[in-house]
């Protein structure tokens, strides 16, 4: 189950030289912050996305910057296909607001090498720019997932996938209650 507050991004790069700037910027700023940094680039990779409504299913080549902003974040992943295209999320409900914060930076500061940049922030604050209204969402949720985990005794999490996703609530309960 997924609940916890997440950041969607996707866009398009305007070209190689943004590329190359992108990965300069977003190393640097990890850097000064003690983010680990990892670079991505696989010649083939099948990526399932959406587009328009629809899924889409691309397969070749995927490169880019893997960046790890708090130890109980999802991966940042800046990941790029061949037409320098991004569709990407990083779970940030079990790191805090402060990590959430760092990473709506970070998009804000290279907005500038994308013909677009759509984000949409679950937390609000890529929007409203409030840090009160973001703590107000990370708390609500929170209580979300302490209750699910109160009123099911199958129920555990957060959990860390090897990919380093995370899922917020797992259960042994099916859907229809048995």
């Amino acid at each position: 189950m997924s609940v916890g507050i997440t950041i969607h991004f996707e866009g398009q790069l305007r070209g190689h030289e943004q590329y190359v700037a992108l990965v300069r910027e977003a190393k640097a700023f990890a850097t000064t912050r003690g983010w680990s940094v990892r670079v991505i680039d696989e010649h083939e990779m099948k990526r399932n996305r959406t587009v328009d409504e629809r899924d889409v299913e691309y397969i070749g080549p995927v490169f880019g910057i893997e960046l790890q902003p708090h130890p109980n974040s999802e991966p940042l992943r800046l990941e790029f296909d061949k037409h320098f295209f991004i569709q990407q999320y990083c779970k940030t409900q079990f790191a805090g607001s402060d990590a959430h914060i760092e990473i709506i930076q970070l998009l804000r500061e290279l907005t500038h090498l994308f013909y677009n940049l759509d984000v949409i922030d679950e937390g609000e604050y890529w929007e409203l720019d409030d840090r009160s209204i973001l703590q107000g969402n990370f708390d609500s949720v929170e209580a979300m997932i302490d209750e699910i985990l109160r009123k099911d005794p199958t129920a555990r999490g957060p959990i860390r996938f090897e990919t380093g996703r995370i899922a917020d609530v797992t259960s042994d309960r099916r859907a229809d209650g048995e």
